[in-house]
């Protein structure tokens, strides 16, 4: 098969790669512009403040997300030439983010109302939950579904761009880190509104009366995948959250900073998986087997390269972190150094939880594995609180995902490749 039989077999995949590559690069390259300035300006406690609210809040925005980005993108990608469906698809999916958003509300201001530790800035957390409104109106799922990333990309590249350069523009001093995380709702609520415009124009889709079991179809379909992301959270978000109750801002704001260049790297591999999974779906849709094999001659070209990244993050740790952050964060390197390793296990979890348990249509055994990986962390970090530090959320993070890689290949063996 020549170069150009390649292309025309996989043109949407790599177009699609092409424009979610430019969006996390974006999503994460950019920051890596921006954290060292403002690690520097808002200073190591400040920015853990910043660090530790958006952790916080990511658990809101999980909740609006509901596991929509998967499961309402593989019922998008079946189902993208009938008009009807999508417009109850839609609907349905986007009624109940609103609902979840609503709800997210009134939950974060009980916590603000009954802790302290969220009181003391009650400000920080409100502004913040912006991120969720704005994730929460953006339909990610069915731009995915429908193969036409390259509109989020657009939408990106306008405002990352817009709040990258306010954020040279505005913060100043220490104090700034408030309107930081104004500057991040902004940009979000921007994308939605921006991203509805495209939906209605561009693909001619409206809002329209749905049934309570238009509804309830989309909450099943998207449950597992929902405690696959609350569980996922955990292994990768749960860290910054629990340093910041238990030792201090100013440590978050290390880790967070470090942490940063390992989800930059990541990121790099979220746009091939990304655009990928509509396309392996429908494989699997013709025949498990030709599903099957896309995935493994797509794992066999990106593994390789994910091995090459993590071998040079752990034996440059030190120097990276000097030329990123200076001389005051280089005492933290080995936070990138054995973090890097999570990026390796993590791409190939994807390509056997994402790629293929759930784009096979086995997402409840993919929810198994995760549902005991989760514990496995949680036990680790509950069993660690009194020696609590950076070292210890690093270790509970790897064990998880190393739990989850173990039990997804059992589950493989005992359950799908029997079929």
């Amino acid at each position: 098969m020549d170069i150009n039989e390649v292309y025309n077999k996989y043109k949407k995949v790599i177009n699609n790669f092409i424009s979610l590559f430019i969006i996390q690069s974006l999503n994460y390259l950019l920051p890596l512009i921006t954290v060292p300035y403002l690690a520097r300006v808002l200073g190591a406690k400040n920015y853990g403040k910043v660090i530790f609210a958006i952790a916080f809040i990511t658990y809101f925005q999980i909740i609006t997300d509901y596991g929509f980005n998967l499961s309402a993108t593989r019922d998008i990608s079946i189902n993208k030439h009938n008009i009807n469906k999508l417009n109850r698809i839609f609907t349905s999916v986007m009624l109940i983010k609103i609902i979840f958003a609503i709800l997210s509300y009134f939950i974060l201001w009980i916590v603000i109302k009954n802790f302290a530790l969220f009181n003391n800035e009650y400000k920080l957390y409100l502004y913040a939950f912006g991120i969720v409104i704005g994730s929460a109106l953006f339909p990610v799922w069915l731009f995915q579904g429908m193969e036409e990333m390259k509109y989020i990309t657009y939408l990106n590249i306008i405002t990352k761009g817009f709040v990258t350069f306010l954020t040279f523009v505005i913060i100043k001093n220490q104090t700034d880190y408030i309107n930081y995380i104004k500057l991040n709702s902004i940009g979000y609520i921007m994308t939605g509104l921006l991203s509805l415009i495209i939906v209605f124009n561009k693909f001619k889709l409206k809002l329209i009366k749905v049934k309570f079991s238009d509804i309830k179809i989309m909450l099943i379909e998207g449950w597992h995948i929902f405690v696959t992301t609350i569980l996922s959270s955990i292994l990768t978000n749960t860290g910054p959250f629990i340093l910041g109750i238990y030792i201090d801002k100013q440590t978050v704001g290390y880790y967070g900073a470090i942490d940063k260049i390992v989800k930059a790297l990541s990121s790099l591999f979220s746009p091939l998986t990304q655009a990928i999974f509509p396309y392996v779906s429908s494989k699997f849709k013709l025949s498990f087997e030709e599903g099957k094999k896309e995935v493994y001659k797509f794992a066999k070209v990106v593994m390789p390269i994910c091995l090459i990244i993590t071998a040079n993050l752990m034996l440059f740790s030190k120097y990276i972190v000097k030329i990123l952050y200076g001389d005051s964060y280089v005492n933290y390197h080995k936070i990138l150094m054995y973090l890097s390793i999570w990026i390796l296990n993590g791409v190939l979890n994807n390509f056997i939880g994402i790629q293929y348990m759930v784009a096979s249509g086995n997402g409840k055994l993919y929810s198994k594995a995760f549902t005991i990986s989760a514990i496995v962390t949680l036990v680790c970090f509950i069993s660690l609180i009194k020696h609590i530090s950076y070292y210890s959320i690093i270790f509970g993070t790897i064990l998880g995902e190393l739990t989850l890689t173990i039990f997804m290949l059992f589950y493989n063996k005992k359950y799908i490749r029997q079929r």
